[in-house]
């Protein structure tokens, strides 16, 4: 289990920032964005309390992919730009951007770009969990959020242990 983990670090820390290798800008994510290649979610809050939301989930997430692209990215909270960047400093590119734009009555429509090459599986799958993780936390509020994305953790957690034990026992069979 703990070879997994640190399997999945050493790639997220060096294979996935350096896929990128045309040094995606904060340009090439806006570009995308205004071509439709976004993943776009609207909330019934304010802007300011949805980018409160996203900052708080970037942080605090258990969920393996989110709390790696924390601890690997540089992020650029430019609140007076409404968007949040995930810089990688090992190559000096941008893989993926936020941007908040508010819409009437109190609503939000939040567009999570992914860029380059590292528009890939693993970049969606941050960001769907994002998605989810943030719609939770707005619904419940910090403390519920905190014990779901640990409860989250733990069933991530028991199914990895449940597939390793069925491969084991299919081994020997």
């Amino acid at each position: 289990m703990k070879k997994l983990i640190l399997l999945n670090f050493v790639i997220f820390l060096f294979v996935f920032p350096a896929a990128n290798v045309f040094g995606a800008t904060i340009k090439t994510l806006e570009t995308k964005r205004d071509e439709g290649y976004a993943t776009s979610v609207v909330y019934e809050q304010d802007w300011e309390t949805v980018y409160a939301a996203v900052k708080y989930v970037w942080r605090h997430s258990e969920n393996t992919g989110i709390s790696q692209q924390y601890l690997v990215s540089v992020i650029d909270y430019a609140t007076e730009d409404k968007a949040i960047y995930v810089n990688y400093p090992a190559n000096g590119s941008t893989g993926m951007g936020v941007f908040f734009i508010p819409l009437r009555n109190n609503r939000t429509r939040v567009d999570y770009v992914s860029a380059g090459f590292s528009g890939s599986l693993y970049h969606q799958g941050i960001i769907d969990s994002t998605v989810d993780e943030v719609a939770y936390f707005l619904g419940h509020g910090q403390q519920a959020y905190r014990e779901y994305t640990h409860t989250l953790k733990e069933q991530w957690h028991k199914k990895l242990e449940e597939e390793s034990r069925s491969k084991h026992r299919s081994a020997f069979e």
